[in-house]
């Protein structure tokens, strides 16, 4: 900390701490800013470049960020560091309606991050930034920094966007955030968070091939939290791993129960995000217990999608080819939902291509995406990758993917997530006496 003229500055950005810029920032938003901006500018992965490079080199990495878009940015007027990696700032966007503002920052942040990644490869930084035009020039200002902050939160597990301004929803999202956290917690803590399966078959015979392990939560009354309630608010907020930890953990228990029983065990394939992949630990921990359950790894596997790739790909594959040599299928979940699929498929070692039944809908339109899915299902078959059809609900569906060339398939046609002791029950009979 240092002080100058009275002002207390935070010694590595030479930025003003929170009383001054909260202060002035109310007087220059009521008073001469003609197009007064909010913004929340952010670091992703900042833990891990910390991690990989020390914190000597996050700390230039701070102070080159703060130079960038504070003082060499002629737009910006005051600004705060709010946290180790997060910046604050107000600026004058007189001259920049929402359009140019999204061209010239994203252009900004864009450069910031291609030119930081260029010297330090092994740990994949972004930029996010929230903004937030002021209309209110009476609002309070913590509640005009919250709506910047908004707007960032919105796009922080977004690997295709950079930039995000203030819209009224993003407000709702935030408030289903502050109820979301502490149920998530008080369920994981009260043991409230549930194991289904939903089963996987072969088409031609219709015989059980696996199982693909969901979560469930359970509020304080019993009720179950739908996963599109909680499951992006846990990405956003990298809590997932902590979800993700929880429902493996749980699954190596139900194996184990199901081995013990004389039950014919089935592969049952998990989720991994891309959090749980750069958790110093977190894949070397599941291993060792499976190991220490007596299961085979050949009864797990691990889905990921593509947006696991979309940073970190040198360490993020180091993961999967750990878990691989280990014994564990690796596959590919919702193909064809991204824009980088195929180019993917080239660059990571996945043993199983899930098709999205986004994209198997589409295909199914016309003689064109018939032959498109057909050809795509010949060549992955002839690399070795093994095809499953998720989504699928009724036969005609069923039907035409086996047409194409796939004979695994996943959905409500055959059956729903299934709590893990019914899925047991109806599928899995046990073989001895005992």
């Amino acid at each position: 900390m240092i002080c100058y003229d009275g002002i207390f500055f935070d010694e590595l950005t030479r930025l003003p701490y929170d009383r001054y810029f909260v202060r002035q920032a109310h007087e220059l938003i009521r008073n001469q800013l003609k197009r007064p901006v909010m913004i929340s500018l952010d670091i992703s992965n900042f833990k891990y470049f910390n991690r990989m490079y020390g914190y000597r080199e996050g700390d230039r990495l701070i102070s080159r960020m703060v130079e960038c878009f504070c003082h060499n940015n002629a737009d910006c007027v005051l600004a705060y560091r709010i946290y180790v990696d997060h910046i604050i700032m107000l600026i004058e966007a007189e001259g920049l309606p929402e359009k140019v503002f999204k061209a010239k920052y994203s252009d900004m942040l864009s450069r910031f991050s291609e030119k930081t990644n260029m010297e330090f490869p092994l740990a994949r930084i972004r930029l996010y930034l929230g903004a937030y035009y002021v209309e209110d020039r009476d609002e309070d200002i913590g509640i005009i920094i919250d709506k910047s902050q908004y707007a960032r939160r919105s796009i922080k597990a977004n690997y295709l966007t950079y930039i995000a301004i203030f819209r009224a929803d993003m407000e709702k999202k935030t408030v289903d955030e502050a109820k979301i956290i502490p149920m998530f917690y008080s369920a994981l803590e009260n043991d409230r968070i549930e194991v289904y399966i939903q089963p996987k078959f072969s088409i031609d015979d219709e015989r059980l091939i696996g199982g693909e392990a969901l979560s469930r939560i359970m509020d304080n009354d019993g009720n179950i939290i739908p996963p599109g309630m909680y499951i992006d608010i846990l990405e956003r907020t990298h809590l997932i791993s902590k979800l993700d930890g929880c429902v493996i953990r749980k699954l190596i228990a139900i194996q184990k129960k199901w081995m013990d029983e004389g039950r014919p065990l089935t592969t049952i394939s998990l989720n991994l995000s891309r959090v749980d992949l750069l958790e110093q630990g977190f894949v070397d921990s599941i291993h060792q217990a499976i190991v220490e359950s007596g299961v085979p790894s050949g009864y797990f596997e691990f889905e990921l999608t593509e947006t696991v790739f979309c940073e970190n790909i040198t360490e993020i594959t180091k993961q999967i080819d750990f878990l691989k040599e280990k014994g564990y299928k690796i596959s590919m979940d919702d193909f064809g939902s991204g824009y980088n699929s195929l180019y993917m498929l080239g660059k990571i070692p996945v043993d199983i291509i899930k098709f999205d039944r986004g994209f198997v809908l589409n295909s199914l339109h016309g003689e064109t995406g018939r032959t498109i899915m057909k050809n795509l299902i010949h060549t992955f078959t002839e690399v070795d990758f093994e095809i499953i059809c998720e989504g699928i609900e009724n036969r005609e569906e069923e039907s035409i993917v086996y047409s194409c060339g796939c004979n695994a398939v996943q959905g409500y046609l055959h059956d729903k997530p299934l709590p893990y002791y019914i899925f047991a029950d109806k599928y899995l009979l046990a073989t001895n006496d005992d």
